[in-house]
């Protein structure tokens, strides 16, 4: 695989549990994605209406990225603004314009009341 440049317009999705554990939503930011050697972060565009932001950070080798991730919920909606993070891996396409995996990440289990590791889909598109 030639080497790609990750720089610029990107839209993230990520599937992840209900807040009652009972379905699953998917999240979609658009992101820019900034560059340097074989690591890439990407961002959410800034808004200022509270819908939330995420942040993912890669470490790309070949076709295989790995890295964490933050993600502060909508203020507004049923996470109440609480900030989650956790770890992923994804598989780069072979042209460099998509990635999909897999995260892994800490949340709350209301109906045990304790923390589990929930983990879920997740993939980059650029655009």
């Amino acid at each position: 695989m030639a080497h790609q440049d990750f720089t610029g317009k990107w839209q993230f999705s990520h599937w992840y549990p209900t807040a009652d554990d009972a379905s699953e939503e998917v999240g979609t930011y658009e992101m820019t994605a900034h560059h340097s050697g074989s690591d890439v972060v990407f961002q959410s565009d800034k808004d200022d209406d509270g819908r939330g932001y995420m942040v993912v950070r890669l470490k790309v080798d070949g076709r295989l990225a790995t890295g964490s991730w933050h993600e502060g919920a909508a203020a507004d909606g049923p996470f109440q603004g609480a900030n989650y993070s956790g770890a992923g891996q994804m598989i780069v396409s072979d042209d460099g314009k998509s990635m999909d995996g897999m995260w892994a990440g800490a949340g709350f289990d209301h109906a045990l009341g304790q923390p589990k590791i929930y983990t879920g889909r997740w993939e980059l598109k650029k655009l």
